[in-house]
């Protein structure tokens, strides 16, 4: 954790040269007792995040928002979201081309409730109102690994919004699937989801658990989802498929991504480039629609695998951002340049 620390403070002193990524600047979203970080850009230009806040054991988690200027370098809170007696977490922000912000998260009731739930703002993120469940167990028989977890919105080109998420209620079916990766379609806005269909599983059922999946579209028109696969190897490997239009993709566990493991995260820059992060805490990226991967040296945030939940954003023409949780419970942006 020393070294960890040290490292930190070495790359606040002084930009770091690097191997397509210079990096630059740290923003602060939180500076304690928060997690999980993701952000979307406004019409305005400007930026929202969604961080996780923890408030002790006694008292369920929230969602803060907050409000960020065009470069993503100065933030302030600007609403809170609870679900009353309900645990939430994995927030993720969506702006609808009409400019309604999406809110998704996961909520739970541990071993009673779980659910993915979307609440809506109309007036920039200042107020939310609750607009729809994606999914839901309402009857886990007290297990704490029958829920849905990690929602993630995706605007499609026909239109339609995607929801990826992973999914555990398959686990009672026979076969059996531990977990696998699940999607739903709204073409309403997220007012309401269409069936489900499920894009990644181990095939015949197992222990396997492909789940945290995230979708970019690339230059040349396909869709890279990249996705974990858990159940052997603790640190969950990583693993990439494409699509045609984000929604019919081929079978199997797809192609394993070398320098990533769990909770990986994705952008498509204007240029085309793809960058991924994961909790391996490393960057890597193609600038060859995923064909081929290079490694950014050194990474935004050093230190090695942690489950820190990165997220990584093109904040500007030339510049991409790195949200992660820091030692001590602390969000930060690692801003750098392309």
């Amino acid at each position: 954790m020393r070294a960890f620390v040290l490292a930190l403070a070495l790359l606040a002193a002084a930009p770091c040269a690097t191997a397509g990524v210079q990096w630059t600047d740290t923003a602060t979203l939180a500076e304690s007792n928060a997690a999980w970080g993701r952000l979307a850009r406004l019409p305005d230009g400007r930026w929202l995040a969604v961080t996780t806040r923890f408030h002790g054991k006694a008292t369920p988690s929230t969602l803060t928002i907050s409000l960020g200027d065009a470069r993503g370098r100065q933030w302030q809170e600007l609403s809170s979201v609870a679900e009353a007696g309900r645990n939430i977490d994995n927030g993720e922000l969506i702006v609808l081309p009409g400019g309604r912000i999406l809110l998704g998260m996961r909520s739970l009731v541990e071993g009673k409730s779980y659910r993915l739930n979307v609440h809506a703002s109309d007036d920039g993120g200042r107020t939310w109102r609750f607009l729809s469940t994606i999914d839901r167990n309402e009857d886990p028989r007290g297990r704490k690994d029958r829920g849905v977890w990690e929602p993630v919105f995706t605007q499609l080109a026909d239109g339609a919004l995607s929801v990826l998420y992973a999914d555990e209620t398959l686990a009672d079916g026979d076969p059996s699937y531990n977990q696998v990766v699940s999607q739903r379609l709204s073409r309403d806005g997220g007012a309401s989801w269409g069936a489900k269909s499920v894009l990644v599983k181990q095939a015949g059922g197992g222990k396997l658990r492909p789940g945290m999946p995230v979708m970019s579209r690339m230059q040349d028109g396909r869709y890279l989802l990249v996705f974990e696969i858990c159940g052997d190897d603790p640190q969950c490997p990583v693993s990439t498929k494409a699509s045609d239009d984000g929604v019919a993709w081929p079978d199997g566990l797809g192609t394993p991504l070398a320098d990533q493991r769990c909770g990986p995260q994705l952008t498509t820059t204007t240029r085309g480039t793809v960058f991924v992060t994961s909790c391996q805490n490393e960057v890597t990226f193609s600038d060859d629609n995923g064909a081929h991967w290079q490694r950014v040296a050194p990474p935004a945030w050093p230190g090695g695998f942690r489950h820190s939940w990165p997220a990584i954003y093109q904040l500007g023409e030339d510049e991409i951002g790195v949200v992660n949780g820091t030692p001590g419970g602390g969000v930060k942006i690692r801003i750098g340049t392309f």
